[in-house]
C-alpha cells in the first residue's frame, strides 16, 4: 500500500516537474489530433500547404487571434489553429519517458526498501541478542546474590559455632583449673595425716 502511494506521488511529480524539462527545445506541441493542416496564411481563407503530425514539437514565430505561424523540426513554416497547439508534450512521447522514469524510481525504491528491511532485520537481531544477554546477566546476578546470601548465612553459623566453642573452652579451662585447685587443697589436707612426722630428738648428751 505504501509503495503504491509512493509510486503515485512519483508519477505526479514527474508529470508536473520532470517531463516539462524535456520540452525546453520547443515552445509548444501539436495537439493529439492525428494530423493538423498547415495553411499559407493566418486565416481560414488561405490554402492548405501541408499537414503536421500530432505531438510534433514546433516553434511559434507569430500569433494572431485564431492562427499561429510555426516552424517544425523539418524547418517548414506554416499557419496552424491556436487551439491545436499545446504546452504539453504528446502523451505518445511523454508516456514512454514517464514509464522509464517510474521504472527507474521504482528500482531505487525497491533497493531502498530492501536496504531498509535489512537494517530493520539487523536491528531486530541486535535487539534480540541484547535482550538475551540482559536476561543472562540478570540470571547470573540473581545467582550471585543467592550465593552471597548463602555465604553470609554460613559465616553467621560459623561465628555462632566459634563463639560456642570459645565458651566451651573457657568452661573447660575453668573446670580444669578448679579441679587442679581442688586436688591441691585435698592433697594439702590429707598428706599430713598420711605421712607420719619424724619425732625430733631432744638436745643434750646421750
Amino acid at each position: 500500500m505504501f509503495k503504491n502511494f509512493v509510486k503515485f506521488l512519483l508519477t505526479v511529480v514527474i508529470t508536473v516537474y520532470v517531463i516539462p524539462s524535456f520540452a525546453e527545445e520547443a515552445s509548444m506541441y501539436v495537439t493529439e489530433n492525428l494530423q493538423t493542416f498547415l495553411r499559407s496564411g493566418g486565416g481560414d481563407q488561405y490554402r492548405i500547404v501541408g499537414s503536421i503530425t500530432a505531438g510534433t514539437p514546433v516553434t511559434v514565430l507569430r500569433k494572431n487571434e485564431k492562427y499561429s505561424l510555426i516552424r517544425d523540426i523539418r524547418n517548414r513554416e506554416g499557419w496552424i489553429l491556436n487551439k491545436e497547439l499545446t504546452n504539453q508534450q504528446s502523451s505518445r512521447k511523454e508516456n514512454p519517458l514517464l514509464k522509464a522514469k517510474i521504472e527507474e524510481l521504482t528500482l531505487k525504491l525497491d533497493s531502498l526498501d530492501d536496504s531498509w528491511k535489512q537494517r530493520v532485520s539487523e536491528m531486530q537481531r541486535r535487539t534480540t541478542q541484547a535482550e538475551m544477554q540482559s536476561s543472562t546477566l540478570l540470571e547470573e546476578n540473581i545467582k550471585l546474590k543467592r550465593e552471597i546470601d548463602t555465604i553470609k548465612n554460613k559465616n553467621r553459623n560459623l561465628e555462632t559455632m566459634l563463639d560456642a566453642n570459645k565458651q566451651a573452652i573457657a568452661i573447660q579451662w575453668f573446670i580444669y583449673g578448679g579441679s587442679v585447685l581442688g586436688v591441691g587443697l585435698l592433697l594439702g589436707l590429707i598428706l599430713p595425716h598420711i605421712i607420719p612426722s619424724r619425732r625430733r630428738k631432744p638436745n643434750g648428751w646421750a
